[in-house]
């Protein structure tokens, strides 16, 4: 027995230690700073918002002649926030308090042992102390009281206003409601003179106000049955308005990237008046020419769906034509750029624009060729025009017959470059000697030392004094031999460009029978029939019958004009 009762000894004061532990985690203990501290006294009750959480521990005054009270409180509210405001409150009319504080709002929770300071504490005037002041001796005490006060803060207005103010907090209210209305005071003015003028109106439309609260009251009956709805509403509004933000901030932008467009609007906007007013004329005017167009469109598709075999042709002949059509869009391209020029040229940059150094084009050259052998060959006086250039005298000329390149040695075989030098002799500078120059010629490629017969135009001279650093030419362009081998070799490899125009002419010529089929695929011919004959058919020279096309067949169109066409592109791709 003596054992259990021992252990449940032990239980018991264990159970109240842990009891007291609790207990004690949950208080705290804080001092409030009061100018007065009448009516406390030790075990006053502590509120904190209005519900019951300790008592006052302790009294004292501090060095500023203010009381100081020590409260411990506890609760789920017993913890207070630096900005915690405490009053002092008559709890009955028998001069009982308690003193009344809030928690405060801020993040920061005051320390245990921490002071409210004076500022932020109020005490109440008591009743009884202003009852006391109208009997006999207390009037004449008061009197007294407020000689002396008024004596002793005559010079310390400052510190009785704040004293005032913190004893009465009712004074305080008021002061704080006479600034807000010092702030409206306009408004309150406006009020009373527009006050007549409302009531009047009010007056003149009484039904108006009657149904408006009528309405009013069947809204609010409404929203009521709908509560839960508005409820669900503005639980999701802060979401919603989250959401909203990026949007309005997105329309923000728009407006103001907007502004000049709309300011453009607003200054054509005469113009868009106009021609508003005009474009309904314009319509009518319109009508006719829609009409006809209607009409024209119908026997424009009578007139496609009869050139049906003629687009098939020409569809055939855009393919055809690639082989022809390609190189010669390169060709004219690369005449017609700037920055391929063989030699710079101060008038390129004056006559074109370009900044220099630059040179001419080959397209530009070409101009210039006509353009100067124009003049040059030209004369024209007060009397006429003279030709100084006949086709006789390039043959009877001493000089008609004089070339510049490459000139065999007649005695060891080799080509040596140049032009005839100033001491070629014979007829015509060939005769003679061991390059056919003369018996003191040899080729030259110094500019002083050539022949009168010579056209020297520039300090550079392609292949003679400047080497041409052309890549060499495909084996189809010189199927019976070459004097530069370097340039074009027969026996050489095709170019790319080459075997990629010959598969194209091979697949685009499906007439071509067995020739065509024994051709192996990248192969590139000797003489391009894919090309003639293509080109051929698109000039509508070729042959109507089976066998090569263009030709000259018997079937032929145009008598002799197949074997121009061949003649001319034997000339041009060297068949």
């Amino acid at each position: 027995m003596r054992r259990l009762a021992l252990i449940f000894a032990l239980l018991a004061a264990g159970g109240g230690s842990l009891v007291a532990a609790a207990g004690a985690d949950d208080s705290h203990t804080y001092k409030v700073e009061l100018d007065t501290a009448f009516g406390l006294v030790t075990g006053t009750d502590v509120r904190i918002a209005g519900v019951q959480a300790g008592s006052v521990t302790d009294l004292d005054v501090n060095a500023a002649k203010r009381a100081v009270v020590t409260i411990e409180v506890s609760g789920p509210l017993s913890e207070l926030r630096d900005d915690a405001t405490c009053s002092s409150e008559p709890q009955s009319l028998i001069a009982e308090y308690f003193l009344d504080c809030q928690p405060g709002h801020s993040d920061r929770p005051l320390p245990d042992d921490g002071t409210i300071p004076v500022e932020q504490t109020t005490t109440t005037v008591q009743n009884d102390l202003v009852f006391n002041t109208l009997r006999q001796p207390y009037k004449e005490r008061f009197a007294l009281i407020l000689n002396a006060f008024g004596t002793g803060l005559a010079g310390n207005p400052e510190n009785l206003n704040q004293a005032v103010l913190r004893g009465a907090p009712a004074l305080r209210s008021l002061r704080q409601a006479l600034e807000i209305l010092a702030d409206q005071n306009r408004t309150i003015r406006d009020l009373n003179v527009n006050a007549d003028v409302i009531i009047a109106r009010l007056a003149e439309r009484r039904e108006d106000v009657v149904r408006f609260v009528q309405e009013a009251g069947d809204t609010a009956a409404a929203a009521s049955d709908r509560r839960e709805d508005l409820a669900t509403d503005f639980r999701l509004l802060p979401g919603f308005l989250a959401e909203l933000r990026p949007s309005l901030a997105r329309l923000g932008d728009l407006a103001e990237e907007g502004t000049p467009l709309l300011a453009d609007l607003d200054a054509t906007s005469g113009q868009l008046t106009r021609f508003s007013r005009i474009l309904p004329r314009f319509n009518d005017a319109a009508a006719p020419a829609i009409q006809t167009l209607g009409d024209a469109s119908d026997v424009g598709r009578r007139a496609l769906r009869r050139g049906g075999d003629e687009i098939k042709a020409l569809k055939q002949a855009s393919r055809d034509s690639f082989a022809a059509t390609d190189p010669t869009a390169e060709f004219l391209s690369a005449i017609n750029d700037p920055t391929r020029f063989t030699e710079v040229d101060p008038r390129a940059a004056r006559d074109t624009g370009r900044p220099a150094p630059t040179g001419y084009s080959g397209g530009e050259s070409l101009l210039n060729w006509a353009y100067y052998l124009t003049t040059a060959s030209n004369q024209v006086d007060p009397v006429g025009h003279l030709t100084r250039f006949t086709v006789n005298e390039m043959f009877t000329n001493p000089c008609g017959v004089f070339n510049a390149g490459s000139f065999p040695n007649l005695q060891t075989g080799e080509r040596v470059k140049g032009v005839p030098n100033a001491a070629s002799e014979g007829p015509y500078g060939f005769a003679g000697g061991p390059f056919g120059l003369g018996p003191n010629g040899a080729p030259t490629t110094d500019a002083s030392q050539i022949h009168n017969c010579v056209s020297w135009l520039g300090p550079t001279q392609p292949d003679i004094n400047q080497p041409l650093n052309l890549a060499p030419y495909d084996p189809s362009v010189c199927p019976m031999g070459s004097t530069d081998l370097s340039l074009c070799n027969p026996a050489g490899s095709p170019t790319p460009r080459q075997e990629a125009t010959a598969r194209v002419a091979s697949a685009a010529a499906p007439g071509e029978g067995a020739s065509a089929a024994a051709s192996p695929a990248g192969d590139s011919p000797t003489s391009p029939t894919g090309i003639d004959s293509g080109l051929g058919n698109l000039l509508g020279v070729g042959a109507s019958g089976g066998g090569e096309s263009g030709r000259g067949d018997e079937g032929a169109p145009g008598g002799a004009q197949p074997n121009v066409v061949n003649d001319l592109l034997n000339f041009l791709f060297g068949g």
